[in-house]
């Protein structure tokens, strides 16, 4: 079945880094890929008048920025949508059935203790499926790819991307799983000289990723226990990586937009592109 992805075309840089992203993916996968500009028609003072115009000056934007993608990559299937509403909620609902929902964000620095949530992190909360977020301004072509591992579900569909990823682009992989049981209450000081990994976390972290050497015989993969907090070890994995993989245990509510969330908080943190992988759906 051929993937889809729905790309967040905003008209400004951040969309720009997500519509590169998204077209080197694409033209990989032989991924049909939509483009979506969403015009804001919820300000009180915007006629319809001034809509309408905004409305048809995305049409053309985004016209000509399926034509150029064409260009660079003949055969691409790139399909150009503007859509009216709330752009988070509109961007969400168009990607609803998408494989991945990929979107761009501008960079910011994380602050402890503190709750808030940029457009990026919101629309990656609310996706039914899979997020990629990539950061404006900086290059996306780092080295390596890196994976968080927790032993969950997603955990392993994460796993089972980046390894496709690095691979293809032909990178080594790190999956990294940050074994420090974590409260509400841990710090990042709490017991870090005296406690040490068992032997089920190093199992844990070992078995993610068995079968990767029979799959993708050329794949260099690394592992690394951290003694960090899950966010703070992905984070300093990933300074300077080709792209960061996660998995999401499908929080719903407003604890979604928590912060404390690790794909979440990697989203406001940025060290390189973040994919956020959805749990797979289970049969009912």
């Amino acid at each position: 079945m051929t993937e889809r992805l729905v790309v967040g075309i905003s008209g400004q840089p951040s969309g720009e880094a997500a519509l590169e992203w998204a077209l080197d993916y694409a033209a990989a996968h032989h991924a049909d890929i939509e483009l979506v500009h969403v015009v804001d028609d919820k300000w009180p003072s915007r006629s319809k008048a001034v809509t309408g115009e905004a409305f048809l000056r995305a049409e053309q934007e985004l016209r000509d920025a399926a034509e150029r993608a064409v260009e660079r990559f003949p055969g691409l299937r790139v399909h150009p949508d503007v859509a009216q509403g709330s752009p988070i909620d509109a961007l969400v609902a168009r990607a609803a059935d998408a494989d991945l929902l990929v979107v761009g964000t501008h960079t910011l620095h994380r602050f402890e203790g503190l709750v808030f949530s940029t457009r990026a992190a919101h629309a990656a909360a609310l996706a039914a499926g899979s997020v990629v977020v990539v950061p404006e301004g900086r290059p996306l072509a780092g080295d390596g790819v890196v994976v968080g591992v927790d032993g969950s579900a997603s955990s392993v569909a994460a796993v089972e991307f980046a390894a496709r990823e690095a691979d293809r682009l032909g990178q080594s992989l790190r999956a990294v799983f940050a074994w420090r049981a974590v409260t509400p209450w841990t710090t990042v000081d709490d017991d870090a000289e005296n406690s040490e990994p068992t032997d089920n976390d190093r199992l844990l972290l070992s078995e993610a990723v068995a079968g990767l050497p029979e799959e993708y015989p050329d794949l260099r993969v690394d592992l690394e226990l951290s003694r960090s907090l899950p966010a703070d070890a992905l984070v300093d994995a990933a300074a300077g990586a080709r792209l960061l993989v996660v998995g999401t245990h499908g929080r719903h509510g407003i604890t979604k937009l928590w912060l404390g969330s690790v794909g979440h908080e990697l989203i406001l943190a940025m060290p390189c592109p973040v994919a956020v992988l959805k749990p797979p759906a289970t049969a009912p």
